[in-house]
C-alpha cells in the first residue's frame, strides 16, 4: 500500500500536464491559413495534433502576457483533411475550414457588460443568453463563423449591491474584471466553448479591444497573425491593424480593423487611413468583415428612447472616396441591434451586435427610404431581439451566389427571413 501511496504521488503532477482550459479551436488567417489554437494552465502543457496521420507539437504563444493564461498554436497544413488534437481531456476532432462555405454563423457584441452604473445581470440567461445563442449556433454545425467583435464587456468590477447580477458563483467569489485571463474566460471562453468546438472561425476586432481596453487579450488570443509581443520585451498595441483577405475557394472575406474609429467626425487622417487600407486589397468577391457599420443607425446604448442616428462617418467618406469593388455585403456590429439595410448603390450593411451584451434603444421595424449619409436606402430592416444571424448559400458561389438570410433567437426561431442576391438584400 505505501507502494502504491508513493507511485499515485508521483504520478499525481503528470496528470495536470497537458491541462487544456478550453476547446481546440480553428482560426481564418490571412489568404485562408488555418490556424489552431488552445489555452492551456501553464506552459508546459501545449499538447499535440495528429494532422492526417502525422503528430505535430502545438507551440507556445510567447510571451506569455502578465495576467493571461497562455496559448499555444500551430498553422496547420494546406490541403489538410483530418485533424485531432490530443489532450487530457481526451481526443477532439477538429473542423476544418471548408472551400466555398454554404453556411455562415455571424454574430457579435457578445459579453456581459459592467461599466459604472451599466450592469447587465450576468447570471440571469434571459438577460445574457450569450451562452445559449452560441450553443444554438453549434448545433447548427456551420461551416463558419464570424465575430464581428467586442468580445469582453466586464470592464469594471461587479458594485456591491449588484452582487445578485454580476457577483461571481459563490459568495467569497470575486466576479472578475478586465483584461486578463479570468475576464475573458467569463465574458468569452466559457460561453463560446461549443461553438468554438463545432466550426472554424474568423474574428474581427472591436472597440473593446482598441488600445485603451482589452487589446492584449485580443492580440494574443484572437488575432491571427503572430502576437506583437514576441517581436519585443515591451509589446505596444497596434492602434490599425492591416486588413487581409481571408479566401476559401471563391469566398472571400476582407477583415479590417475599425476599433479606433471616432464614430462621429470624418477626421481628415482617419479617412485617409481607412481609404488607404480599402484601396491596399483587390478583393473579387468579397464580404468586408469590420466592428463598425459603414452604413447604420445607432440608438441610445442604454436601451432607452432616442432618435436613429448615422454611425461611423470615417467609413462611409473612406468608402466614398475610393469606391472600392469586389465588395458583396458588409458586415458589422457595434449597435447592439439586428439591422439589415439596402441601398441603390452601395452593398448590403448587416449589423449583427445582438449576440449577447445589453441591447441598445430599438429602431422601427420597418427603415424604408431613409437616405444614411448621403445614399438612399431602399429598404431597411431592424429587430430588437438576441440572436445569432444564420446565412445559407444556394447554388454556385461567386459575385451572383443567392443567400438565404435568417436572425435566430437562443431557441432556434427564425426571427426575419430575407435574401441577398447580386448586392440587393429584400426581407418578408
Amino acid at each position: 500500500m505505501r507502494r502504491i501511496s508513493a507511485l499515485l504521488a508521483v504520478l499525481a503532477p503528470l496528470c495536470v500536464q497537458g491541462q487544456t482550459l478550453t476547446p481546440v479551436w480553428v482560426e481564418t488567417g490571412t489568404n485562408g491559413q488555418a490556424i489552431a489554437r488552445v489555452v492551456v494552465n501553464q506552459a508546459s502543457d501545449c499538447p499535440s495534433l495528429n494532422i492526417d496521420a502525422a503528430s505535430r507539437a502545438m507551440t507556445l504563444r510567447s510571451p506569455v502576457p502578465a495576467g493571461l493564461k497562455p496559448a499555444c498554436e500551430l498553422a496547420l497544413p494546406g490541403g489538410a483533411r483530418r485533424a485531432t488534437a490530443k489532450t487530457a481531456a481526451g481526443n477532439q476532432t477538429l473542423t476544418l475550414p471548408r472551400t466555398d462555405p454554404t453556411h455562415v454563423i455571424v454574430l457579435g457584441d457578445t459579453g456581459c457588460r459592467i461599466k459604472g452604473a451599466r450592469v447587465q445581470d450576468c447570471n440571469d440567461p434571459a438577460q445574457w443568453p450569450f451562452a445559449q445563442v452560441a450553443a444554438g449556433a453549434a448545433g447548427s454545425k456551420p461551416d463558419l463563423v464570424i465575430h464581428v467583435g467586442d468580445y469582453l464587456y466586464r470592464e469594471d468590477p461587479c458594485p456591491a449591491n449588484k452582487q445578485k447580477e454580476c457577483g461571481g458563483s459563490t459568495s467569497k467569489a470575486a466576479a472578475p474584471a478586465g483584461d486578463n485571463w479570468n475576464a475573458w474566460n467569463a465574458d468569452f471562453f466559457t460561453p463560446a466553448a461549443k461553438l468554438l468546438a463545432a466550426s472554424p472561425w474568423a474574428f474581427s476586432r472591436g472597440n473593446h479591444e482598441d488600445c485603451n481596453r482589452s487589446w492584449r487579450g485580443w492580440f494574443y488570443y484572437l488575432d491571427p497573425r503572430p502576437w506583437p509581443g514576441s517581436q519585443s520585451t515591451t509589446p505596444g498595441c497596434l492602434v490599425h491593424s492591416p486588413p487581409y483577405l481571408v479566401r476559401l475557394g471563391k469566398f472571400e472575406l476582407f477583415m479590417l480593423d475599425s476599433a479606433a474609429i471616432n464614430e462621429n467626425v470624418a477626421d481628415p487622417a482617419q479617412v485617409n487611413e481607412f481609404a488607404a487600407q480599402l484601396s491596399s486589397l483587390q478583393p473579387t468577391n468579397a464580404w468586408l468583415v469590420d466592428h463598425h457599420p459603414f452604413w447604420g443607425f445607432r440608438t441610445d446604448e442604454n436601451g432607452g428612447k432616442s432618435a436613429p442616428a448615422p454611425i461611423s462617418a470615417p467609413l462611409s467618406a473612406a468608402w466614398d472616396r475610393v469606391k472600392p469593388k469586389g465588395i458583396t455585403m458588409i458586415l458589422s456590429g457595434h449597435v447592439h441591434l439586428f439591422e439589415l439595410l439596402n441601398f441603390d448603390t452601395r452593398p448590403p450593411q448587416l449589423v449583427a451586435g445582438d449576440g449577447g451584451t445589453m441591447l441598445a434603444g430599438a429602431l422601427p421595424k420597418s427603415l424604408n427610404g431613409i437616405v444614411v449619409q448621403g445614399g438612399a436606402m431602399v429598404s431597411g430592416q431592424s429587430r430588437h431581439e438576441f440572436g445569432y444571424t444564420v446565412l445559407e448559400r444556394s447554388g454556385p458561389e461567386g459575385p451572383r451566389a443567392k443567400w438565404k438570410l435568417a436572425l435566430t433567437d437562443a431557441h432556434g426561431r427564425a426571427l426575419a427571413n430575407c435574401s441577398i442576391e447580386r448586392n440587393r438584400a429584400a426581407c418578408k
